[in-house]
């Protein structure tokens, strides 16, 4: 195999950042966009060095985009789909990827010092450390990308990170409270000053962790097996409650399951008829509730994390207090139940940890705000292209 010449290699690597204007960037996206959607004329976006500070980049699909080595201090890319784009070595510091979707994306050596990250989604991303390497005429020099080092530390808060990579990262006070950590390695991380608080470590290694009690408060781990005379019991109560349920209350028993932690009974809920369910302050992190049947649930202060809510019957639900961060409801039915004295039950949201986005694919008789869910005023910004 040849080599590659000197020219070339300064081609490829001694690039510096070269400045975008809004309008210029703008016109990078749009052919970007027309490149994933094949409607002809569009290139894929190679924003290698680029220095994109400030700009704005909300909202887009910027799938399989190429950022390695560029600089987005303060830039606003909230809401943006980056899956499986290449932020190499990339300087995020400051940077707005609030509801970003990240997932297998390469963070490798990213900077993320200050930047807001909540509900993002950043599954099987990869954020171990990394160099990149630069060939000059005084020969080859290492740059390092520890940016973040003395600066703010990254707010992973309720984040979905399922199977990230951390390996040899650099986390330094960060913060993953309440992030979904299901399946992700952390082995080599330096974890100094690091929060967990409340955040999903089922299938994490903690030894990798090595960080205080404290800095676990409140953590969910893998669900302790039950036992066979407490499984017995529990579907026996489901198998009543669908009694009842079948045979218009003549036989059976509305089921009732509070505080349990229903992870363990992932197969026995699947398809059932769970219409007036009590369900309060349980666990049901990541479970498969689509096109399910749970019409006036009662899941008050329920953890639902990452629960599939897609295509199910919600009419009537309550989800009062409940953690709903990155459930699913497109297609689910969050409308008005007609009780049998012909009154009307709304669903109740009041109070639940989720963002209105989550609802946008559900139907709805009034908005999320009218069923009580707190919708914070957020400037909405316009990109003129």
């Amino acid at each position: 195999m040849s080599k590659a010449s000197p020219q070339v290699l300064g081609k490829l690597y001694e690039e510096r950042r070269v400045a975008l204007t809004q309008k210029e960037l703008n016109a990078v996206l749009l052919s970007h966009e027309r490149y994933l959607t094949r409607l002809g004329g569009g290139v894929r976006a190679c924003l290698k060095h680029a220095r994109l500070d400030g700009l704005n980049l909300a909202c887009r699909n910027l799938a399989e985009a190429d950022f390695s080595d560029a600089s987005l201090v303060g830039a606003n890319v909230s809401g943006s789909n980056l899956e499986r784009a290449s932020l190499y070595c990339a300087d995020l510091r400051n940077c707005n990827l609030q509801s970003a979707r990240l997932p297998r994306a390469d963070l490798r050596g990213a900077s993320f010092g200050g930047a807001r990250l909540a509900f993002a989604v950043l599954d099987g991303a990869d954020l171990r450390a990394a160099t990149m390497m630069y060939v000059g005429p005084g020969g080859i020099s290492v740059i390092s990308r520890d940016k973040s080092k003395g600066g703010p530390s990254v707010d992973f808060s309720n984040c979905s990170l399922k199977s990230a990579s951390f390996g040899n990262a650099k986390l330094d006070g960060a913060n993953f409270s309440g992030a979904l950590l299901q399946g992700a390695t952390f082995k080599g991380a330096r974890l100094t000053n690091v929060v967990f608080k409340g955040a999903v470590l089922t299938g994490v290694n903690l030894k990798e962790l090595a960080v205080p009690a404290a800095a676990l408060e409140g953590c969910v781990t893998d669900a302790a097996p039950l036992s066979p005379e407490a499984l017995d019991a529990l579907r026996g109560k489901l198998d009543a409650h669908q009694r009842w349920i079948e045979t218009g209350g003549a036989e059976g028993a509305p089921a009732t399951v509070d505080g349990a932690d229903l992870r363990p009974l992932r197969d026995l809920l699947v398809g059932r008829p769970l219409a007036g369910l009590s369900a309060r302050n349980t666990v049901a992190i990541g479970l498969d509730f689509s096109t399910g049947q749970f019409q006036a649930a009662k899941f008050d202060g329920a953890d639902l994390r990452d629960v599939d809510f897609s295509g199910a019957d919600l009419r009537g639900i309550c989800l009062r207090d409940t953690r709903l961060a990155h459930a699913r409801f497109d297609k689910a039915n969050l409308g008005h139940l007609r009780l049998a004295n012909g009154t009307l039950l709304a669903p109740d949201l009041t109070g639940a940890d989720a963002q209105a986005d989550q609802f946008f694919g559900a139907i709805l008789d009034n908005t999320a705000a009218a069923l009580g869910l707190a919708v914070p005023q957020r400037e909405q910004e316009t990109v003129l292209l």
